[in-house]
């Protein structure tokens, strides 16, 4: 199943979540464009290599990893589950406060994917990138905040597809069911590219974020039912 939206409106321009979505896209095209190997190069100065952060070197990678993907499908996943979540979140939090929570659920993540790796040089050397970490946390705190707004989502099936619609604690916890069978998986040895450990820890860091900055969930009515205009009719 793929989400292609929510039900929330935001009732603020989510300008800060806009602004991650072009650098994400600009940074990628930027180096993707340069040819093959100006793009791995880059992947490797400006993703996380663990051996370097766990020696106190390249710490800026905690930050400059989250502007980096490794393709395009990678970046286009990103970006959605970044659009459709994303907006709604800094609509609770606030600009600034959204950004810090961005930043510090992306560090989040990459220090539980560091604590989790296996005792494998390559993996030790091997770059991460993504902002899945970082969304990872924006999607703890969306299932925090607006855990009944419903999100529409395409579902395959043997006839075809269809469009279904249902609450976010529901998805978001099929979505970590996922991620947390997949990383056990990972732990007995069966390797993976995609840092499934990452997106837990993300996850539980926007949780605790969450609490920590005392959002409240807000009950706005307009994000949940729709308003219809009456007209009254004089009657003589």
């Amino acid at each position: 199943m793929i989400p292609i939206g929510d039900e929330y409106k935001p009732l603020r321009k989510p300008v800060v979540n806009y602004s991650l979505i072009i650098i994400n896209t600009i940074v990628f095209f930027y180096f993707f464009l340069q040819g093959h190997r100006n793009f791995t190069r880059a992947l490797f100065y400006y993703g996380m290599i663990p051996f370097y952060v766990v020696h106190g070197k390249r710490l800026w990678t905690l930050i400059t990893s989250m502007f980096m993907h490794g393709s395009l499908d990678h970046l286009f996943g990103n970006m959605l589950y970044l659009y459709i979540f994303g907006d709604n979140v800094e609509d609770s939090m606030g600009h600034a406060k959204y950004l810090l929570f961005y930043i510090l659920s992306g560090i989040g993540a990459s220090i539980v994917h560091i604590l989790t790796l296996p005792p494998n040089i390559t993996a030790w050397l091997t770059p991460a990138v993504g902002a899945s970490g970082a969304i990872s946390g924006v999607l703890g705190a969306y299932m925090l905040l607006h855990p009944r707004v419903r999100v529409k989502l395409i579902v395959f099936t043997f006839y075809g597809f269809m469009m279904v619609r249902i609450p976010a604690y529901y998805f978001i916890a099929l979505w970590f069911l996922y991620q947390y069978i997949s990383a056990m998986w990972v732990l007995l040895g069966i390797t993976s590219n995609i840092a499934f450990w990452a997106h837990i820890g993300g996850f539980l860091f926007g949780i605790l974020l969450t609490l920590a900055f005392k959002e409240r969930r807000k009950k706005h009515k307009r994000a949940y039912q729709v308003r219809y205009k009456v007209y009254r009719v004089p009657v003589d």
